[in-house]
């Protein structure tokens, strides 16, 4: 989601943007892999988890999202929010169409691009 970073978050994952074309290339790679991996996760197994034990769908999207922009917390505090509603949509659609392809797209999809913003 760089796309919405401040001044301060920009410096601070500066290091991990990529450089060059080999990196770009390893870069898409690693968003693809992302998307599916942090969707099976977050998406498929704790909102369903966390449904479970709140006994509400909203409990389990709330605490999966509010999980999942805490884990990208080195990212600082402005993205954390952003990322946690991000995780709010991403929750939504996976539990409104019954599947998880179309938010491992979108989420891979906003690595890809977010960071092709910075070139």
């Amino acid at each position: 989601m760089p796309l919405v970073l401040g001044r301060n978050e920009a410096k601070s994952i500066a290091p991990l943007l990529p450089k060059g074309p080999v990196e770009m290339m390893l870069w898409v790679a690693l968003s693809i892999s992302a998307g599916v991996c942090e969707e099976v996760i977050y998406r498929g197994y704790l909102q369903k988890q966390f449904s479970l034990l709140a006994r509400s769908a909203a409990g389990g999207l709330i605490a999966q999202s509010v999980l999942f922009g805490i884990s990208h917390g080195y990212q600082g505090y402005q993205l954390v929010v952003t990322i946690t509603i991000s995780g709010a949509v991403y929750g939504l659609i996976a539990y409104w169409r019954h599947s998880l392809r179309s938010v491992m797209i979108a989420h891979a999809w906003s690595d890809i691009v977010g960071i092709f913003s910075w070139g």
